[in-house]
């Protein structure tokens, strides 16, 4: 009795041939046939036009050396301009003369209450004179505006009024226009004594608006 022989399987195919991509190996470094070679070649060509310029700026500064400017960021700064000595030096120099002046028209001004006798029965009859006409406007006195102010002003020998000048306001204009009308009206005055022989005499009038009224010292 024959038994039925076993199935021959097929035979498998061969596995394909795994190839693993390998990257592409760099090229190997030149070789110097001789010494200094490679260093001639590593550096890249000047353009023949950049040199040329580079000769000319050259011989232009060589030939120009006292015509150069100096750069900007060493030139003296505006700030170390305005701090130069001189500068200072002047600019003191100025104040002083002005204080210096300031000084000599403020000596020559009175005020209402000096203590010169000779001057003490004018000044009255003046500042009478003035507060007669002066007169607190009224839009400030209801809306409860008050201040002082200092007024130099000067009487001619004549009695005619001269200069008149705002030496400090009140902050107010309304205040500060009554009362310069009140001197301007007042003109003229009072011909100054010939003992006196002053050519003007100058004022400092102080002239104070108060909730409660109005003066003059």
């Amino acid at each position: 009795m024959q038994y039925p022989s076993a199935p021959t399987q097929p035979p498998k195919p061969a596995a394909p041939e795994s190839r693993s991509e390998r990257p592409a190996s760099p090229p190997a470094p030149p070789v110097a046939s001789h010494p200094g070679q490679l260093e001639k070649e590593a550096v890249p060509p000047v353009a023949h036009g950049r040199q040329e310029n580079g000769d000319k700026e050259t011989a232009e500064l060589s030939g120009n050396k006292g015509n150069l400017k100096t750069p900007d960021h060493l030139q003296p700064s505006f700030r170390e301009k305005i701090f130069d000595k001189s500068v200072i030096g002047d600019l003191a120099k100025r104040d002083v003369d002005h204080e210096d002046k300031g000084i000599k028209d403020k000596e020559n001004a009175f005020n209402f209450d000096t203590d010169e006798f000779k001057f003490l029965i004018y000044n009255r009859r003046l500042k009478e004179r003035i507060e007669s006409i002066w007169i607190y406007p009224p839009a400030a006195a209801s809306k409860g505006i008050y201040g002082d102010l200092i007024i130099r002003f000067t009487i001619k020998k004549n009695g005619q009024l001269g200069s008149v000048e705002l030496v400090r306001t009140s902050g107010h204009k309304s205040l500060d226009d009554a009362a310069i009308r009140a001197l301007k009206d007042g003109a003229p005055y009072w011909p100054l004594p010939k003992e006196w022989n002053l050519e003007g005499y100058t004022i400092e009038g102080h002239f104070i608006y108060t909730i409660y009224g109005y003066y003059i010292r």
